[in-house]
């Protein structure tokens, strides 16, 4: 999709080889299609297991098959685990126990271990970095976007286009000296460990954050979002936007975020933040 690009190549070769995929005299961003293709099969697979079981100790390999615990498709296991816990299904307490095993291996195994390669290959792979944290990374003289939630593709983004110069200098005809994006909750890390960027706080910080005054803008996507967050801005000139269709918030105001128009929504979403900054009343920090 437009905006985004392989960041690191040794990541996805890596990658390529556990997902079993040819690389040798290929284009890379052959490689990156059928990589995907691959992630895409392990989460609606449903013969076989999935191919990052490999990535364990042989050791611990036999261990899983011996107690029957291979995890074989990562939805399939979700799915049958929901199934198995409804009334009047599974009823032996070691019988779901070892399910239960099995799903989380092929969430850990399958889902998360997989999304965070992928995020490596497309963001770059986190180093060490220097950055500063909690509620005084708010600028009062700046527009204050808040990133929350937890899905890269949207939060990179905005990081990326927020050097804009046609942006900045936006916000400096509404009377800002320039655009501070921060981060909250998990999607903060990402962004901080990949990008530097300011963390304003953890989960339990999301509702302070906003009692300061001074976030011109929370932007969220899934996860962690405290349902209070959508009254809390009616008392404050806060503008809380959602981006997915899995999560809508009553008071806020949402724009749908897709990948194949990432730079454009991204940039819709900091002009909301910009125009937004005339209207504080003021910051309690």
């Amino acid at each position: 999709a437009p905006g985004y690009e392989i960041k690191d190549e040794q990541k996805l070769y890596n990658v390529a080889k556990f997902m079993e995929v040819e690389t040798d005299g290929r284009d890379v961003k052959e490689i990156a299609l059928d990589v995907a293709d691959r992630a895409l099969e392990d989460f609606g697979r449903q013969e076989g297991i999935i191919y990052y079981v490999s990535r364990a100790p042989k050791r611990r390999q036999e261990i899983w098959e011996k107690a029957r615990i291979y995890p074989r498709g990562v939805d399939r296991e979700v799915v049958e685990m929901m199934h198995r816990t409804h009334i009047g299904v599974d009823q032996d307490a070691e019988n779901i126990l070892r399910h239960g095993l099995r799903t989380s291996l092929s969430d850990g195994w399958g889902g998360s271990m997989l999304a965070t390669d992928i995020s490596d290959i497309l963001f770059g792979t986190p180093k060490a970095v220097s950055s500063t944290t909690n509620l005084g990374v708010l600028k009062e003289d700046e527009v204050n976007l808040v990133i929350h939630g937890h899905e890269p593709t949207l939060s990179e983004m905005i990081v990326t286009v927020a050097d804009d110069p046609e942006l900045i200098n936006y916000a400096k005809s509404k009377g800002a000296k320039g655009i501070n994006i921060t981060g909250i909750c998990c999607t903060a890390i990402e962004i901080l460990m990949r990008q530097g960027v300011p963390v304003v706080g953890n989960f339990l910080q999301q509702e302070l954050a906003i009692l300061t005054g001074a976030i011109d803008a929370m932007v969220v996507d899934i996860q962690c979002i405290i349902q209070a967050l959508g009254k809390l801005v009616e008392t404050n000139h806060t503008e809380l936007i959602t981006t997915s269709p899995k999560a809508k918030i009553p008071g806020a105001t949402h724009i749908p975020f897709d990948e194949h128009n990432a730079q454009e929504i991204a940039k819709q979403i900091i002009m909301k933040a910009i125009d937004n900054f005339a209207n504080r009343n003021g910051t309690r920090i």
